[in-house]
């Protein structure tokens, strides 16, 4: 087991129902990949109790924070604010939108040991080469395998790069911070509105994916 840190990020919006299996299924995924791993939930004005489940998921696992929005804003603003305020070693990010699938996190884990990549993959940016004729695909099978690849490679989890220290300030309000979390997992604002995420506890991306499925 490493100890290079990690943070999954997961934007959710209305998903109360999934959220608790969710974290759960992560954080014993995460307990077996590294000794320094958290979990964000950021609430994008969910219209649900998907913040009271955040918040309750909170209090009973230290490795989960919890951030909200209080109006939508979609999944690119959250990319950004993920980009300046995380400072893990590794940070993976869900698309808010697809299945969970901890496969995913494993096999992202692994190549970005190999990889080590040293500039930020911005979610949806990985896609099929967009001058190809159906000649250069082959037959309908080769077809149907290229776009499945070219699916994949855009939804679910992707990396990011977080930005570097002495770039990563800024003055405008990335996320709101928590309203109604337990005060003892409740992250302090800083002046200017600008969120912190806190240092991680040890154990115990295709136009912002329409923009958070067409939710503007």
């Amino acid at each position: 087991m490493l100890n290079r840190s990690l943070t999954i990020v997961l934007p959710v919006y209305n998903g109360e129902s999934r959220l608790r299996r969710s974290v759960v299924e992560l954080l014993e995924l995460a307990s077996d990949l590294t000794n320094q791993f958290s979990i964000l939930v950021i609430d994008d004005g969910s219209t649900d109790h998907t913040y009271e489940v955040a918040g309750e998921l909170a209090s009973r696992y230290p490795q989960v924070s919890v951030r909200r929005h209080r109006t939508r804003r979609g999944l690119g603003p959250t990319i950004d604010a993920i980009r300046r305020h995380v400072r893990s070693e590794v940070v993976i990010v869900h698309d808010g939108v697809t299945p969970i699938d901890t496969n995913h996190v494993r096999t992202l884990w692994r190549r970005h040991l190999l990889e080590q990549p040293t500039t930020w993959r911005k979610l949806g940016a990985q896609t099929a080469p967009t001058t190809a004729s159906i000649n250069d695909l082959g037959d309908l099978r080769s077809l149907h395998e290229s776009l499945a690849k070219a699916h994949q490679r855009v939804l679910g989890f992707q990396w990011v790069t977080p930005l570097r220290p002495d770039a990563a300030h800024t003055t405008d309000e990335p996320w709101a911070a928590p309203v109604s979390a337990p005060a003892d997992k409740r992250l302090a604002a800083e002046p200017a509105g600008v969120g912190r995420i806190p240092p991680l506890p040890r154990p115990n991306f295709l136009s912002a994916l329409a923009e958070f499925a067409l939710g503007q």
